[in-house]
């Protein structure tokens, strides 16, 4: 299976769970910040034109895949890869792990809702979960130091953020540096575990998505084959 597949130039990881997790298990042990994404087509299409999102993503020390149709848009799709990344399963197994090995989590997003939510829903799936702390920016007046703070005052293991795309990637690549962290794990703001029924709304969106992530990806090629000749042409 292809380990590492090019979306519009960017690299991007494409373990089976079991692989993923195993690097997740060294980066709780280790004393460095190692960062994780949920990739999603949303993201690779902001990617085209936002450099930021598109250098966070490529320095990423892991991606994991959120939807299925990136893996087929890639045409390495197998069976165990769509049905691992349909179901969510790596943010299931991380959790277990987070939780197995008694690491506590710092809980970043967007609205106290949001972070409520997600709340619940972990609490319910991984009842012995350690939470450290939580922060919606919503609350944040000027300055996202303020944020920095009060999360490296927890000192959390890994601070799980659900804030939107970009939003997410600009938090992370501006703020990086200065976080005390085992792991940031930027999952966005979809759910973290098995995806529920899915509104008619939230399918055809993907299907949008999908139809301009292809055209995307059609144009690179192409234009990376017209550059390729165009070198050939030169050094003739």
């Amino acid at each position: 299976m292809i380990k590492k597949i090019d979306i519009l130039g960017i690299q991007l990881d494409n373990h089976t769970v079991r692989e993923a997790i195993r690097q997740v298990e060294t980066y709780l042990s280790n004393d460095v910040l190692n960062t994780i994404e949920k990739v999603s087509m949303k993201m690779l299409l902001a990617a085209e034109t936002d450099p930021v999102v598109r250098e966070a993503i490529s320095s990423m020390d892991l991606t994991v895949i959120g939807e299925k149709e990136i893996i087929q848009a890639a045409g390495v799709a197998t069976m165990q890869r769509v049905q691992e990344t349909k179901e969510n399963d790596f943010a299931n197994e991380f959790f277990k792990r987070v939780e197995r090995n008694k690491k506590s989590l710092f809980l970043l997003g967007e609205t106290e809702e949001k972070l409520a939510d997600i709340k619940e829903e972990l609490q319910k799936d991984f009842p012995k979960l350690i939470f450290a702390g939580e922060y919606a920016l919503e609350n944040c007046i000027g300055d996202l130091e303020a944020v920095i703070n009060d999360m490296n005052a927890t000192t959390p293991d890994v601070i799980l953020s659900v804030l939107p795309s970009p939003q997410q990637e600009h938090f992370l690549m501006a703020h990086k540096d200065k976080m005390n962290a085992n792991i940031w794990y930027g999952a966005g703001e979809s759910s973290l575990q098995k995806k529920k029924r899915r509104s008619i709304g939230s399918i055809l969106q993907s299907k949008m998505h999908l139809e301009r992530l292809k055209n995307s990806i059609d144009k690179y090629e192409k234009n990376s084959e017209a550059e390729s000749e165009n070198e050939k042409e030169n050094e003739a």
